[in-house]
């Protein structure tokens, strides 16, 4: 044989073993695909409309670019050395600035935290909603709706008082009102209430004194009555109403 009959031989040969190789493929990959139909004719078909997959885990971290955790979601939040605040561990969703501050919290309320500071929940953590956090993390506002049967909206300035704005529906009493605070750490009582229940509505507006200074009253049966006082009558009044 010459040499060019003897490199077609060696190039036969080799094809020859490729072409045994692909068979094999195949038929590996024929046997797959019966499988997999036999697989799918034995499995109960799924209800209409339900989902066929569900993945269950206890939590879930979600990192930005560079890395830090910025999402934090389970039941409770996953804890996460890049989260400034320690002490938490609701049952939600927290998203966190790039600090580590807790900027959004969505589900299972988180105990407040105003001034660096943690308080204790009021509502022994049966309260869900959602909260806002400034950049440093302190709570400025939220809504949502407690266990004792109430549910708010509130709105909170950075200073004390960090109480500014507050909505509230009472379920047990039937009560719907709002009161807006003085931002003077100093005054005594609300700057201005007003509510309703089933059959009389109100509006009164306080003095940093703490002594009402307008109210209008109506209680479902006679006409609305206006009371205007100035700071003397109002302290009489007051003093009046202790005897």
């Amino acid at each position: 044989m010459s040499a060019q009959t003897d490199v077609r031989m060696e190039d036969w040969n080799r094809l020859q073993r490729e072409v045994g190789r692909l068979r094999i493929l195949v038929i590996i990959a024929l046997l797959a695909v019966v499988a997999l139909a036999a697989v799918s004719l034995l499995r109960k078909p799924d209800a209409p409309g339900k989902p066929n997959t569900i993945l269950r885990a206890q939590g879930l971290v979600i990192t930005d670019a560079q890395g830090h955790d910025r999402i934090l979601i389970g039941a409770p939040v996953p804890a996460s050395t890049d989260r400034t605040r320690k002490d938490d561990r609701s049952d939600g969703i927290i998203f966190l600035g790039a600090t580590g501050a807790d900027r959004l919290a969505v589900g299972q309320m988180p105990a407040p935290f105003i001034g660096g500071k943690s308080y204790p929940r009021h509502n022994g953590g049966d309260g869900y909603g959602m909260t806002l956090y400034d950049t440093k993390g302190n709570e400025r506002g939220g809504m949502g709706f407690l266990g004792m049967g109430r549910v708010g909206v509130a709105l909170d300035r950075a200073t004390p008082p960090y109480d500014a704005i507050g909505m509230m529906v009472d379920d047990k009493e039937g009560f719907a009102g709002m009161i807006i605070n003085y931002g003077d750490p100093r005054a005594k009582d609300t700057a201005i209430e007003l509510g309703t229940d089933a059959n009389s509505a109100h509006i009164q507006i306080n003095g940093k004194d703490g002594l009402p200074r307008a109210m209008l009253n109506y209680d479902g049966t006679n006409k609305p009555a206006w009371q205007l006082d100035d700071a003397a009558s109002a302290a009489k009044a007051a003093q009046a109403q202790k005897h």
